[in-house]
């Protein structure tokens, strides 16, 4: 594709994009529309000062933009490697990020769930360098597992190494949160969700060993909000950038909540659970000597209660009845009076 008329060329892009044009060419590759991967390659063998490599690529995506085509400067990856200084921050966080990982919860209900959202989100926020608006944005389709990498595709592009060290590897904190997204897509249930992450104990999938992808089952945003009690939202919504600033922050700063459920609730869900564990330990002889003696009066206030609503209920039919018939007549009336004044 040819580059745009440079009759209203702003004078500062000309040398950036003729020098572009020019390594292009002598490396035989493409330079309208370009590559990211293209721009990247242009900058790591022409390296300069951070402010001239930054009009380099606004050079670039000038051109491009003129163009009616994707800009590659404007891709995460690269607009990592041109600031510095948020590259710089990033990695001083990381070592906050690391302790926090190493502590927290992935199993357990509910703070398991809590725990795996937040590790994720900690990954993509610290590790992949992703804007909180980005993380917001992304879709369980945008993420990948390349040779053994984490692979954030669409506009980002960015590649996450993975770590010996599992508890903070930035793969096995994904797939542990793909996990969550891949059981609820086979059983929405909120109560099966709670016994998986009760009964797991070390964290990984009982289903299999296979990597789960978050895009597998279907589509939607990666993070979405999830209530006190442990709910995802029936009908997926991605969570806020403002939430998700919020729960990194105090991730990084130690004051996240530790996410305890009211004392009904939990009685409730133990009680469950216990249920589940040891239904197959009770003998028949202990559930056989188990007698629920009722009061005699019970069937007799049952039968009564029962009778009074019997009662209550037949005269529902005649209501609306006479409901049916006073709306038919108003309609009539209503109908001759636009007539009147037609």
């Amino acid at each position: 594709m040819p580059a745009p008329s440079g009759h209203r060329i702003p004078q500062r892009y000309r040398y950036d994009w003729s020098l572009f044009e020019d390594w292009c060419s002598a490396a035989d590759l493409t330079a309208l529309p370009a590559e990211p991967v293209t721009l990247a390659q242009f900058l790591h063998e022409n390296p300069a000062t951070p402010h001239t490599q930054i009009c380099r690529v606004s050079a670039i995506n000038y051109f491009h933009d003129r163009a009616g085509v994707a800009a590659p400067g404007r891709i995460t990856a690269i607009r990592a490697q041109l600031n510095t200084r948020r590259a710089a921050r990033l990695t001083q966080l990381r070592g906050t990020a690391e302790q926090v990982l190493h502590h927290i919860p992935t199993v357990g209900w509910p703070h398991g769930l809590f725990g795996r959202r937040d590790a994720a989100l900690l990954v993509f926020t610290v590790y992949a360098g992703l804007p909180f608006d980005a993380v917001s944005r992304l879709r369980r389709s945008d993420i990948d597992i390349v040779a053994g990498e984490l692979f954030i595709g669409g506009m980002h592009q960015v590649r996450v190494e993975s770590s010996s060290d599992r508890s903070v590897c930035p793969v096995q904190v994904f797939q542990q949160w793909a996990q969550i997204l891949d059981f609820t897509d086979r059983h929405p249930s909120t109560r099966l969700l709670a016994r998986h992450l009760s009964l797991t104990g070390d964290g990984t999938d009982a289903g299999g060993s296979a990597p789960v992808l978050p895009g597998s089952r279907r589509d939607g945003p990666l993070f979405t909000p999830i209530d006190r009690w442990g709910y995802l939202p029936l009908i997926p919504e991605p969570l806020s950038a403002a939430a998700i600033a919020q729960l990194v922050r105090a991730r990084l700063n130690g004051t996240a909540s530790p996410h305890v459920l009211p004392p009904r609730s939990q009685t409730r869900l133990e009680r469950d659970l216990r249920e589940d564990t040891e239904a197959p330990e009770r003998s028949e002889s202990s559930s056989a000597s188990t007698v629920i003696e009722l009061e005699h009066e019970y069937y007799t206030r049952g039968i009564a209660a029962r009778q009074h609503t019997f009662e209550r209920m037949r005269t529902v039919d005649d209501l609306l009845d006479d409901m049916e018939t006073k709306a038919d007549q108003l309609l009539e009336r209503t109908l001759e009076i636009l007539e009147l004044y037609s």
